[in-house]
């Protein structure tokens, strides 16, 4: 398959954006019907990622309005992190009623994606870790993630089951907190349909070379989707992608069009004070302009140089290449 940028926004960009300073939030509440309103006027995109059951309760209700925007869902997440009963940890709970709640929405997302037609669940563990050093059971909590993957996977092997890693927030850890725990988590499944979601702010936040990760999981079939964002690797501001860390996104799309990536991109910002249609529609066309400039990028000139082990030709040729007027 070649490389095929598909598109995508997350129905949470649109939420009403709040942090522990304006627990009120930066803007107005939003309907529903608004909300998909304002995704239905996000131009160059394909698809929406959904959380559910934040922004569904009801296939049947959420297909009509998907239609009307002419929207497809290109993953569907679970909701096991905006109430005060996740803080201890959702499918790791050693509560096992909060234990079996999580892992309940999550088989109701996994078949709720299934009928409208998306690929990917998403699967975001958001309070499944610790905060301090001797308040948990590092090898029970580790146990648990697997045996739960485990079994979602098995409910339906025709979605992907993606793990979206991250390094702290809302812990100070998170029990997947890079990309190689991701994967030796995927692994450890033994299920084919387990993988990874890399967003690519919290690929920064764990100090990584998404470049380099995005390589690996895709060398071992297990990067299902993207995450695009940014931020100064400190917090995850989900800032405008590329806005910070420019030329890693070159290099990243550079791999991403040599190893044929046919997976879609989720642009997930949360911009606090920015008009979200236009923020989004900004990031789109920032990406496409890095997508069209690596494509001219000479493969066996870049080969040549790597093969060589000398990085001095392909950063003058890299430079020369984007500002050659």
């Amino acid at each position: 398959m070649a490389f095929n940028l598909k598109c995508a926004v997350g129905a949470s960009v649109f939420w009403p954006p709040a942090d522990r300073v304006v627990s009120t939030g930066y803007k107005p509440a939003i309907t529903e019907k608004d909300l998909f309103k304002s995704i239905g006027k996000v131009k160059e995109v394909e698809g929406v990622e959904l959380f559910y059951p934040y922004d569904f309760k009801d296939v049947k209700t959420i297909r009509i309005v998907l239609n009307e925007i002419g929207m497809k869902v290109c993953a569907v997440g679970a909701g096991i992190f905006s109430e005060p009963k996740w803080q201890y940890g959702s499918v790791t709970s050693y509560d096992e009623k909060i234990r079996k709640e999580a892992m309940d929405i999550c088989k109701e997302s996994i078949n709720a994606a299934a009928e409208l037609g998306a690929k990917i669940f998403t699967f975001w563990p958001a309070h499944d870790g610790y905060d301090y050093y001797f308040q948990t059971d590092y090898k029970r909590k580790w146990y648990l993630i697997v045996e739960s993957l485990r079994e979602l996977a098995a409910i339906n092997k025709e979605i992907n089951i993606g793990i979206e890693y991250k390094a702290k927030e809302p812990r100070t850890h998170q029990i997947i907190s890079s990309a190689a725990k991701a994967l030796l988590i995927s692994e450890e499944t033994e299920m084919d349909n387990v993988g990874v979601i890399m967003d690519i702010g919290h690929s920064f936040i764990c100090h990584e070379n998404p470049a380099e990760e995005a390589v690996y999981l895709f060398n071992k079939n297990r990067l299902f989707h993207l995450h695009q964002n940014d931020n100064y690797a400190d917090w995850d501001f989900d800032m405008m992608p590329a806005s910070v860390h420019f030329w890693e996104n070159i290099e990243l799309f550079y791999w991403l069009y040599k190893l044929n990536y046919n997976g879609w991109i989720n642009f997930d910002i949360c911009p606090f004070r920015e008009d979200a249609v236009k923020a989004s529609e900004l990031s789109i066309k920032n990406i496409k302009k890095i997508v069209n400039f690596v494509k001219k990028i000479d493969s066996s000139l870049y080969k040549k140089a790597i093969d060589n082990n000398n990085a001095l030709i392909n950063q003058e040729y890299i430079w020369d290449l984007l500002f050659k007027n």
